[in-house]
């Protein structure tokens, strides 16, 4: 079999992570897999036949400047564990990861460098020190590697026009399990969906970038049988659920935390809401519309516009914009017969990002470069 090797910060909530899980599930047949981790954080768990190494200690708590501080000696001890076990192709996904995949090479790692990008790399402008720092190491870093993996068109394009890259790129969307996802929509859920509600719902990190706060505010001038469903946790969770006391809404919106599996909340919702900044290619859209949940999402760079086309197959709004936000759900849930014709466009659409489809990019890529 051949032998490949990924790597990535941890396997902790995120859809870079639910990526890598998928793209081992489905090679594992045909592939020796081995997934190196820069830290010990696991959400997500990897099929029993996968190797895990780590590079280090670290729980995921630690600090951003820590992270970037130890990406050299996490980078060496890469290096050493190389040549150690005589490895010729790391993917690496996410950009710590990224980083220290070709500053191992740099110090002398033989191996060839693959880095999947998740997010636009543009938003590290707005980020202060901590963002210069990363467009400085993205500047530097990733015209050295072998191959740059892009979710999107528009992550290529945001990516191109602050760095115009010459080394090879290809453009890979993330692959979908259909058929796994149906079989867990038909899971029972931990919370009470009643009869007389509507529910909307959002999936991802409480952060300052999804804008969250939105949704709970175009809430409040919603009818009062319209409720909000949070899946995630994060720093704004605590200013989100404060938001809802103030505006008297604290019955109507429910964080119900992280969870394995989100497709039976979203299957039982009415619509799919986000309000984000900023994406890379966002799983959970794609997610909702095979669960069959019409879906929201601010036109944002770069991937909702490329996955729900110019309003066919879901609603767009401009980031920020909750006006049309508001005008989207009060239309949407004060008439089935539109929202279920966006839904059922919505799930053939689905099927163009189906695993078979997309793993088959990947593994000519992995092909390429991996050892016998």
């Amino acid at each position: 079999m051949k032998k490949i090797s990924f790597l990535i910060n941890s396997m902790t909530f995120g859809g870079a992570q639910r990526v890598l899980t998928i793209l081992c599930e489905e090679l594992k047949q045909e592939y020796e897999i081995e997934v190196i981790f820069l830290e010990k954080e696991e959400f997500y768990e990897l099929p029993q036949e996968v190797k895990k190494v780590y590079l280090s200690d670290f729980n995921g708590k630690e600090s951003g400047l820590k992270k970037l501080l130890y990406i050299p000696l996490l980078a060496w001890k890469l290096k050493k564990y190389i040549q150690q076990n005589n490895i010729h192709l790391i993917q690496s996904h996410i950009y710590r990861a990224n980083y220290v995949n070709v500053i191992a090479k740099l110090f002398g790692g033989k191996h060839k460098t693959q880095l999947v990008t998740a997010g636009r790399i543009s938003r590290y402008k707005e980020l202060g020190i901590i963002g210069k720092i990363n467009l400085f190491l993205i500047k530097y870093l990733y015209q050295k590697a072998d191959l740059l993996v892009l979710k999107s068109k528009g992550m290529q394009d945001d990516m191109q026009k602050l760095f115009d890259f010459k080394v090879s790129q290809i453009v890979i969307n993330n692959p979908y399990n259909i058929q796994y996802i149906e079989n867990l929509m038909k899971e029972q859920v931990n919370f009470i969906f009643k009869k007389d509600k509507k529910y909307i719902i959002s999936v991802g990190r409480l952060i300052k970038l999804k804008r969250n706060n939105e949704i709970i505010e175009v809430l409040s001038k919603l009818d009062k049988n319209i409720e909000l469903i949070f899946l995630g946790e994060g720093e704004e969770k605590n200013n989100l659920i404060e938001l809802s006391k103030k505006l008297n809404l604290e019955n109507r919106v429910h964080f119900l935390g992280q969870v394995k599996n989100p497709y039976k909340y979203i299957v039982k919702s009415d619509v799919f809401v986000s309000c984000s900044e900023s994406e890379g290619f966002p799983n959970v859209l794609v997610e909702a519309m095979i669960c069959e949940t019409m879906v929201i999402s601010s036109d944002c760079i770069s991937g909702p516009r490329e996955i729900l086309g110019n309003n066919e197959y879901g609603l767009l709004f401009e980031v920020g914009d909750k006006d049309t936000l508001f005008k989207h759900l009060n239309l949407v849930l004060n008439n089935e017969k539109i929202k279920n014709n966006y839904i059922k466009k919505a799930k053939k659409r689905s099927f163009d990002f189906s695993i078979k489809r997309i793993i088959e990019k990947y593994k000519r890529i992995l092909d390429e470069n991996s050892d016998k």
